[in-house]
């Protein structure tokens, strides 16, 4: 079994060059170690230096994923005395260190940093948004495309972070069992990115411009 998930996740490498992918962190599954078999992508974006992770899971697993997450920053927030740690907080962290680190696929900071990122998203409105339309139309309440932005603010004070969902459903750009194409991710996170660093009408662009504004790669800024 452990042969064939990194098989999978060797494949998974190859047609998403650049990306630092995991399949199936923290899954227990064993029946299902193909692309395929998965419904729920998470994209995990460091804005300020262009870097992209990945992973892939069942919805099923979601809930046990938050539960592990929660778990850990409980454990770390007693050992701290720091109070509680925020999940958004953790992971916005997290992808900003892989950033820096320009870490692989095989390193255990990607598998961190899509975890708690997958946690993360579960306490969001776009979250609770997703789920009703995905079970509207008979999908599991996590399926979809999860983009999660971290930007670095330009005061150097924190990280602030960004959900974007897009459903497996989505006309053009939605795809089941397999990662969004590359292209199509790159324009959606252009697409965003400009919104939220031109914009203070959202909530992520008030914050930003309260923080002096973001760090973005010119590489995102191309698209």
């Amino acid at each position: 079994m452990k042969n064939e998930h990194q098989f999978w996740q060797n494949i998974a490498r190859t047609i998403n060059p650049g990306w630092a992918v995991r399949v199936d962190p923290l899954s227990t599954d064993p029946s299902c170690t193909t692309l395929a078999g998965k419904d729920v992508f998470i994209y995990v974006v460091d804005v300020a230096n262009c870097w992209f992770g990945a992973g892939a899971l069942l919805s099923s697993d979601a809930p046990r994923i938050a539960t592990w997450a929660n778990d850990q920053l409980a454990a770390e927030s007693s050992i701290l005395t720091v109070g509680s740690l925020n999940t958004a907080d953790v992971a916005g962290k997290a992808i900003a260190l892989c950033g820096a680190l320009g870490a692989d696929a095989s390193d255990p900071e990607v598998g961190a940093a899509v975890s708690m990122t997958t946690a993360a998203l579960q306490a969001t409105q776009t979250y609770a948004r997703a789920v009703p339309a995905n079970r509207q139309h008979g999908e599991s309440d996590m399926a979809g495309h999860w983009i999660y932005l971290a930007y670095r603010t330009r005061n150097g004070q924190g990280i602030i972070t960004r959900p974007v969902w897009v459903s497996t459903l989505h006309p053009g750009i939605g795809r089941a069992g397999r990662f969004l194409n590359p292209s199509d991710l790159m324009q959606l996170v252009g697409t965003v990115v400009h919104g939220d660093t031109t914009s203070s009408q959202t909530l992520v662009g008030r914050g930003l411009a309260a923080e002096g504004g973001a760090i973005v790669s010119p590489k995102i800024l191309a698209y």
